[in-house]
């Protein structure tokens, strides 16, 4: 299956603001560039539908980014900040932020937090504490704050530039490609499916909430009832001096063995293999128990759903400046599209049947 992929469509994605629960930004990029049939389920989560007879494969990519809420205001005017999703405090420190009111105004601000020069040597050994956080916007009273139209609830997101990185550009760095480079792929995915004549039905679901706990992959699943489904995500890196483990930018796709939430039906993980060895994907098997993805709601729905999860490996994720590999975003989306292509009846019958064994044939 040919396909195509428009790099600005990443950075329109990555440079938009939609924490988990304000996601709607998302969907209409979405509907933008998907010329499929289109729905959303109660919550807000979006079904891209094409239609067929044959097995019943869902995508899902979640649609939401870390962030924060507006949880009060002092006299001083500044913004006291909830957290949404989950982040560190020590990558936050003096970073960018921009505010969006209910009536869609923004401003721009600063996280602020002790200064370095006033800070003891035994301090500066230390985390500050999340709910010690607050915007700093160039105000000097609530009463500037209101005259912003800023309100106690309104979003606060990350600020970031998408571009580009390294010798080769190979790099890419921008806040929320978690997961924003997986909603990507999904568009990519499906104008691809739009170009081919295939029997089966394949539907791409991008969920809302999945930073604050599955939320829309539940609904999704539930209201798609798909054989077979795939979360697309991204997954821990561990190939720098302060994250060690065997997941790298640059070797593949991560194929999901086990996470926090799942452990991968083992035929349907040797059929994964086998299909990166028959088109030359490049491929890394991900063992990841500190985390999850939308996968681990979706399995469980309904009476199961024989799901896992494809990842791009990611460095400094829930972050301003997160990093990821170009070829490995290529990777996933030949995946993606080989699996569109190969997965018949016949085959799901056939992972079921070898599950827990390996030497499973083609």
């Amino acid at each position: 299956m040919n396909f195509d992929i428009e790099w600005e469509v990443l950075k329109e994605l990555t440079e938009t603001y939609a924490i988990s629960g304000f996601e709607e930004d998302i969907v209409d990029i979405l509907k933008k560039h998907i010329n499929l049939p289109f729905s959303q389920d109660g919550l807000g989560s979006c079904l891209f539908r094409k239609e067929g007879n044959g097995i019943s494969i869902m995508v899902a990519t979640h649609m939401d980014e870390v962030g924060f809420i507006v949880s009060s205001i002092n006299e001083r005017g500044y913004v006291s900040i909830q957290p949404v999703g989950n982040m560190w405090a020590h990558t936050l420190l003096q970073q960018l932020v921009t505010i969006t009111t209910s009536d869609g105004r923004t401003w721009t601000g600063i996280i602020g937090g002790p200064q370095t020069h006033a800070i003891s040597p035994e301090a500066r050994k230390k985390v500050v504490a999340m709910e010690d956080l607050f915007v700093d916007l160039g105000v000097e009273s609530r009463e500037a704050i209101q005259e912003m139209g800023i309100e106690v609830g309104d979003v606060v997101s990350l600020v970031s530039t998408c571009q580009t990185i390294g010798l080769n550009q190979e790099y890419m760095i921008g806040k929320a490609l978690d997961n924003r480079v997986s909603v990507s792929l999904g568009i990519w995915l499906m104008q691809a499916l739009e170009r081919h004549q295939l029997s089966k039905r394949v539907t791409l679901a991008t969920t809302i909430q999945e930073e604050v706990g599955l939320r829309g992959a539940r609904t999704t699943a539930f209201q798609e009832k798909p054989l077979v489904a795939f979360a697309v995500d991204t997954t821990l890196a561990g190939d720098t001096p302060a994250n060690q483990n065997h997941t790298k930018l640059g070797k593949g796709v991560s194929l999901t063995a086990i996470d926090n939430m799942t452990v991968t039906n083992r035929g349907l993980l040797i059929y994964l293999e086998n299909l990166c060895k028959k088109h030359q994907i490049p491929y890394q098997i991900g063992c990841f128990t500190k985390g999850g993805t939308d996968a681990g709601n979706i399995y469980k729905s309904e009476t199961g759903i024989l799901a896992t999860t494809l990842s791009i490996p990611i460095r400094y994720m829930h972050t301003h400046q997160s990093i990821v590999h170009l070829g490995d975003i290529e990777a996933t989306l030949r995946l993606m599209c080989a699996i569109c292509e190969d997965l018949t009846m016949e085959k799901y019958y056939q992972i079921l049947e070898y599950n827990y064994q390996y030497g499973m044939e083609e």
